[in-house]
């Protein structure tokens, strides 16, 4: 829509942000609920099985519309995720009290299906990936990211079998493919496929916006730096997650070339045939992943599935886990390491949310809880003589020093979001426990700061006071105005009164 003109100032800020975001649905945030108008509204209503009613007129025309309250929002995402919709969240970022016409808005994070991280929304023991393809039949550029992790992998097939093949294994959510593609190649066919500009798979482009994200000259250290059709699809799945994020990404630190000739090649039919981890009718039940999964962490469920899906015939490799298993089975030591890692619980995926600046109080108290866990599971595998867990235990290191601020920070069982307060230990910061202090005993405080200006001014009859109009004030006698100190600012001139203002 062009000429807004005729519509409502609150509708002209409405569509002035939907014509950037057409193709998703938008959670307009209005006081305490998300409303979603026009086709947006009939779309939603269906999906979610919510009423949809009419607001007003707009450009002579009433507005379809339903609503979400702003606290039940998660559930509603997960509900669009999962049905393979994208949603974008546009927030007040205005005063209401300051503000001319409607209150300032801004689309705050773009929700797909590839790219979430909130727990809620994810399958804890399932990779969620999104992939981006380049090329065409004589070599294709497959670049595949998981923003919930990191991981992020490129490699180049010859031919749409080995690529469809490769796409099966890893099974993303969405595949972006340039929007100058012919139509109804078989790759398009895939659920969650989305054409993008073509300038998004700009190879110079892609090789310097790599180079800025990793703090690199060039790629070569990551063993790509010929694949410029993987780099290609690289730099547009970096444009995307940075386009839906609205944030840095400092947990996506380096790229990883992946070869088919490392690997035992499966196409998709005996992929599924074998049921690695999913089974013929869709499900877990009785596959290969199912039988053998013991590990203690999400984290390591999904790594096992990884491997599971992606056999090595690196035979060093494939020793050192044997060796590895071998000395775990041993006198059943791998019982004295469970505890220890179940106490780690995922933090590959909480360190995500923390650099993605969308971390909740209780991902703060599990790393805490992590990181206070390291010391005990470094010691138990001191005894391990295998090579291969001695250099992993070497690996894991411990953070004294970051586990003892957050055991400082985080108080025991924090709330689940931000905004019912309570996080922070009392103690952990003397002006926050102050301000505390004040709102919790406001009437004491009142009292205390009256009886201090008393004495520092000497007026007997001095006053403090609060109304909804001038919120606190210190009140004087008329006749006692005169005797204020020099730093109060007067503000309200009553019949026999003068009410004044302190500067903090």
């Amino acid at each position: 829509m062009s000429d807004l003109s005729a519509h409502t100032p609150m509708m002209q800020q409405y569509w002035k942000l939907k014509n950037q975001h057409p193709d998703q649905l938008m959670f307009y945030r209005m006081g305490d609920f998300y409303e979603i108008f026009y086709e947006d509204a009939k779309k939603a209503a269906k999906l979610l099985d919510i009423t949809l009613t009419a607001r007003g007129q707009s450009a002579g025309q009433s507005i379809p519309m339903c609503g979400i309250p702003f606290h039940s929002l998660e559930g509603y995402l997960a509900k669009l995720v999962k049905l393979g919709e994208s949603v974008v969240i546009c927030e007040q970022i205005g005063d209401p009290a300051t503000s001319k016409g409607p209150v300032e808005r801004q689309v705050v994070r773009i929700i797909t299906p590839g790219t979430v991280s909130d727990e809620a929304l994810l399958d804890e023991r399932r990779d969620n990936l999104i992939a981006a393809v380049l090329g065409d039949e004589r070599l294709f550029g497959l670049a595949v990211l998981d923003i919930t992790s990191g991981n992020f992998t490129v490699q180049e097939l010859k031919g749409w079998e080995n690529l469809l093949a490769e796409l099966e294994r890893t099974n993303p959510v969405e595949l972006l493919i340039p929007d100058d593609w012919p139509q109804g190649l078989p790759a398009e066919k895939r659920r969650g496929s989305r054409r993008r500009a073509p300038w998004d798979f700009d190879r110079d482009s892609a090789r310097k916006s790599l180079c800025q994200q990793f703090a690199t000259q060039d790629l070569k250290g990551f063993g790509c730096d010929k694949l410029t059709l993987a780099i290609g699809a690289a730099g547009c799945l970096l444009t995307y997650a940075k386009e839906t994020q609205r944030t840095a990404l400092p947990h996506l630190r380096s790229l990883k070339h992946e070869r088919l000739d490392d690997t035992v090649i499966l196409d998709g039919a005996s992929r599924r045939n074998l049921e690695l981890d999913v089974n013929l009718a869709g499900g877990r039940d009785n596959t290969l992943q199912s039988v053998i999964d013991r590990c203690q962490t999400a984290m390591g469920s999904r790594l096992l599935t990884r491997w599971l899906n992606r056999p090595l015939r690196d035979l060093k490799v494939l020793q050192a886990r044997q060796g590895s298993i071998r000395c775990l089975l041993d006198n059943y030591r791998f019982e004295r390491l469970q505890p220890q890692l179940k106490d780690i619980g995922d933090i590959e995926r909480i360190l995500a949310r923390i650099g993605l600046r969308n971390a909740r109080p209780r991902d703060l108290a599990r790393l805490r809880d992590a990181l206070g866990a390291l010391p005990e599971l470094q010691n138990a595998m001191a005894e391990l003589e295998a090579p291969h867990l001695a250099r992993l235990a070497a690996i894991a290191g411990t953070y004294p020093e970051l586990a003892d601020l957050l055991d400082k920070a985080i108080i025991d069982n924090p709330p689940a979001v931000i905004r019912d307060g309570g996080v922070l230990k009392a103690g952990y910061d003397a002006e926050l426990d102050e301000l505390l202090s004040i709102s919790e005993n406001a009437g004491q405080f009142l009292i205390d700061l009256e009886a201090r200006e008393k004495a520092r001014t000497g007026l007997a009859n001095l006053k403090v006071g609060y109304n909804r109009v001038h919120g606190y004030f210190i009140e004087l006698p008329s006749k006692q105005a005169e005797q204020a100190p020099a730093d109060y600012i007067r503000r309200q001139t009553l019949k026999g009164a003068e009410r004044f203002i302190t500067p903090s």
